[in-house]
Order: structure tokens, then sequence, then C-alpha cells
């Protein structure tokens, strides 16, 4: 009898040690993912000039303010049968994007539930990794230094979970990664991440 409770509770510790592995995992693919984004953002801004030429915003131009920015089609998640989607929620299908038009589940674009899109909209849902991403910037301009932007990127993360609080609702939580880089007018970049 002995021997079966110790078995008992060995089998209950292994059963809670991979529940904690498994949330482990889950943070590490989204954390993954929001430096994917940022990595991606920094990277079209080293290629974007320091003034606007050809309808291509230029680095100088950018606002100041604090503003979101859509998340790259590229980082959309694929479409699923088993997810029910709601408007704006935005996903990849067949190597084409599609956002939500109609809550609905089980029926893959092109429909009428779904518009082809090939640019994102900061009204886009993305939802993937279990967790809804949103992707802000910031730029300053060091005073007195007038040929350099720092530019500051913070990707937010909100996990929905099934648990719930004492009052019933359900519990979230929200995460944030943060880069920043510099970009000068002759060239001379730097990034670094801020956590």
């Amino acid at each position: 009898m002995m021997a079966a409770v110790i078995l008992v509770v060995g089998f209950v510790g292994m059963i809670e040690a991979v529940t904690i592995s498994a949330r482990m995992m889950d943070a590490a693919r989204r954390q993954t993912l929001a430096t994917q984004i940022i990595n991606h953002e920094i990277e079209k801004l080293r290629l974007a000039p320091w003034v606007t030429t050809n309808g291509i915003t230029g680095i100088s131009n950018l606002a100041t303010a604090s503003t979101d920015i859509a998340i790259d089609p590229t980082f959309w998640p694929a479409w699923n049968s088993a997810t029910a989607y709601t408007a704006n929620r935005v996903v990849s299908y067949n190597g084409a994007y599609y956002r939500c038009v109609t809550a609905h589940s089980n029926q893959a674009p092109p429909n009428s539930n779904w518009t082809a899109t090939t640019t994102a909209q900061t009204t886009d849902v993305v939802y993937d990794q279990g967790a809804t991403y949103t992707l802000t910037r910031t730029v300053t301009s060091p005073d007195p230094v007038p040929d350099i932007r720092e530019v500051n990127f913070t990707v937010t993360w909100v996990v929905n979970t099934s648990r719930v609080d004492s009052g019933g609702a359900p519990l979230t939580f929200t995460f944030t990664r943060a880069n920043s880089a510099w970009f000068g007018k002759y060239g001379l970049n730097l990034s670094y991440q801020r956590s």
C-alpha cells in the first residue's frame, strides 16, 4: 500500500512537470514570434531611404508619436478548420492572405466570409500561438543631433486562459517584447533588445 501511495505521488509530480514544460514551450514560441516580428520591421527600415522617395516613406519622416503598426502578413497564422473566426481575424491560406468579414467556423477562404488582401491594417486581429498580437512604434530624434532617429518597436501579446478569477471572469496575461534601433542619415545603424 505504501508503494502504491509513493507511485501515485510520483505520477502526479510527473504530470505537473509535463504541464509546466508545455506552458514554458508555449511562452518560448510566443517570445520567438514577437522577436521575429520586431526584427522584420527593423530590417524593413534598414532598406528605407532617409527621406521619402518614390512613395516609400523615409526614416526622417516617420511620426514621432507612438503609432500602431500593422503586423506584416508574413506572420499571419495559417487557416485552421477547428478555429471559430471573428471579424478582422487574419489568416494565410494556400499562399494568399485573407481577412475575416463575418464570424463563422470551418469555412476555408475564399468565400463570402473572407476578403482577400495583400496589405495589413492596424485593425487586423493577429491570433497565433494562443495569443493576440499587436505592434507599436515610437520614433525619437535625439537632441541636438538632427540626422539620427531612435525607433522603438514593442510587440504586445495577450494570452487568454481557461482559468477564471474569483469573480468567474477568464484570466488573461499580457506580455511585451521591445527592441530599439538607431538609424543615421549616412547609414550608421544599431539595434538592441530591451526586454
